[in-house]
């Protein structure tokens, strides 16, 4: 049953706790290793590739354009010093914070669940984050969100049963910094608890400690944005932070119409239905069976959790599918509440069965989603699962061809949208823009930027570009200066080398040019090309 955030009821033994902690890391592990060696898609490409240049003294936003927060880069970074492969390394890494993850929102259920429903919850939640058309393989920043976005709900907790513990309140607002750090939409959780601390506090002083908390938890909050902050304004890189990561965001979300949105976000949803439609359905019975116990603190808890979290999926308007995992601890609580609830409905001979049949019925979905995943593909094969239409498979062998071609100083242009090329090949990119979104689009001075991109490739002189172009490069509705001049100075100082070429909708393969060969007339995706002296 539910109990209040105050109230005194019997702990599971620390023995039975850490089994429970040690059973959700190797479940986690289990879940998430065989997919360890899935191929980087383009936004790890681009963390990876700012990770790496780190080691070499550049900064993000200042050398390399990113609209994400610092925080991913940096993980990224300790995850590059392990003694494996880069992409083991970095999906290693997120197993880590999912396994955290998991066992955090063990911790935080037995809040207001009895008996063995917390690690269900966490169960469940280890399943579906890994859950690859939500594209839980990849080590995307919403998956290191949650850690510390979870851990500042359990310090908000904390922080209402003891109104005088002024640590905790901090502790909650620099969690949610820490949160706000992997991704901007993580601060809407800070105005959630604002909002939810009169709620939870007790009656005496009510006002006064959730004025106290406001206060605390906001110092924090600023704590880490001052650390953040000053460590740019100290490297020279704290106007391009925030250009890249307020205001170019701001814009980008403005960006996006409500027809476009509507469309996303329905797609999107189709997809995801298939490992999440019980877990939609229980998290419904969880929220009438918070009204029907008259639990209003947690229903306010709980719903408000998971509206900031939808407001969160949403802010863009792109619906990406690993933006939707953001809402996957507050719906696990939900949903294992609900089943918990429905399980009560009736008497059973056992007290075991219900817990069985429940925790059966949520892993189904789940598993059927992963087994191929787990035995039948190859890592090619799954990345091409994933991401129908994008061709990740084959960038570890283009960019093995363009580090061939290419010495380690030599510099390289990408017209295109893969910046993990660059980082396979370990070669410098000819331009700050890794990846081209932020130069088309209806941005401040879009025309500026792409005039001195073009001047900034020319003083680069790189010995090979890469033409993986995207659609959008060549909407008429965008700014096309950068496309003519890229188009002209690709054919007057390069020759192709290599060629990209669709086999079928989700397969290519690398094809070597042939001396003064044109490009072929169907199913070319892109190109090498490289300066004559690079020819080999």
């Amino acid at each position: 049953m539910i109990e209040s955030a105050t109230g005194l009821r019997p702990r599971p033994s620390a023995r039975l706790t850490i089994l429970v902690v040690a059973g959700l890391i190797l479940i986690t592990a289990a879940v998430r290793i065989p997919l360890l060696r899935v191929p980087f898609e383009r936004d790890e490409g681009e963390y990876a590739y700012i990770a790496w240049r780190l080691g070499h003294n550049e900064l993000p936003y200042r050398d390399w354009v990113d609209q994400k927060p610092p925080a991913i880069f940096w993980v990224y970074r300790a995850a590059l010093t392990l003694p494996v492969d880069p992409i083991r390394a970095v999906h290693f890494a997120a197993l880590l914070f999912s396994a955290a993850s998991a066992c955090a929102l063990f911790f935080l259920a037995r809040r207001f669940m009895n008996r063995f429903w917390p690690f269900v919850a966490a169960v469940l939640f280890a399943l579906l984050s890994a859950d690859p058309f939500a594209q839980g393989t990849a080590a995307n920043t919403e998956l290191f969100m949650l850690l510390p976005l979870i851990l500042s709900q359990i310090a908000f907790l904390k922080a209402a049963d003891n109104p005088r513990n002024v640590l905790l309140m901090f502790g909650c607002g620099a969690l949610t910094g820490i949160a706000i750090a992997f991704k901007q939409v993580a601060a809407v959780n800070f105005f959630l608890l604002i909002a939810l601390y009169p709620i939870f506090a007790a009656a005496d002083k009510r006002w006064r400690n959730s004025l106290a908390f406001a206060f605390w938890s906001a110092g924090g909050l600023f704590a880490i944005a001052g650390i953040i902050g000053l460590y740019f304004r100290m490297r020279r890189g704290l106007g391009e932070l925030v250009n890249n990561v307020v205001t170019h965001n701001l814009e980008y979300i403005g960006a996006m119409t409500w027809s476009d949105r509507l469309q996303f976000c329905s797609e999107t949803v189709a997809g995801l239905a298939r490992a999440e439609t019980l877990g939609w359905i229980l998290s419904a019975a969880g929220l009438i069976a918070l009204i029907v116990a008259g639990k209003g603190k947690w229903f306010a808890f709980l719903a408000g959790w998971l509206i900031t979290s939808m407001i969160g999926v949403s802010a863009s308007g792109y619906f990406f599918p690993h933006y939707f995992q953001q809402l996957l601890p507050p719906l696990a609580l939900i949903a294992v509440f609900g089943a918990q609830w429905l399980s009560e409905l009736r008497r059973w001979r056992s007290s075991w069965v219900p817990g069985a049949l429940f925790s059966l019925l949520f892993a189904i979905l789940p598993l059927k989603t992963l087994w191929p995943f787990w035995f039948r593909y190859t890592p090619s094969d799954a990345v091409r699962k994933i991401y129908p239409g994008n061709f990740f498979a084959e960038m570890p062998e283009f960019a093995a061809r363009i580090a061939q071609v290419t010495s380690s100083e030599q510099r390289v242009f990408v017209f295109g949208a893969e910046p993990e090329l660059l980082f396979y090949a370990q070669r410098v990119s000819a331009t700050r823009y890794i990846f081209l979104f932020p130069l088309f689009g209806p941005y401040r001075n879009v025309r500026e930027k792409q005039i001195a991109t073009a001047d900034e490739i020319q003083r680069a002189a790189p010995a090979a570009a890469v033409y993986v172009p995207n659609d959008l490069f060549f909407n008429p509705g965008s700014d096309q200066y950068f496309t003519d001049w890229s188009l002209s100075y690709l054919e007057q100082n390069f020759y192709p080398d290599t060629w990209l070429i669709k086999e079928s909708p989700t397969v290519a393969e690398l094809v070597r040019a042939e001396p003064d060969s044109s490009a072929p007339a169907e199913g070319m995706l892109g190109a090498l090309l490289v300066k004559p002296g690079n020819r080999q």
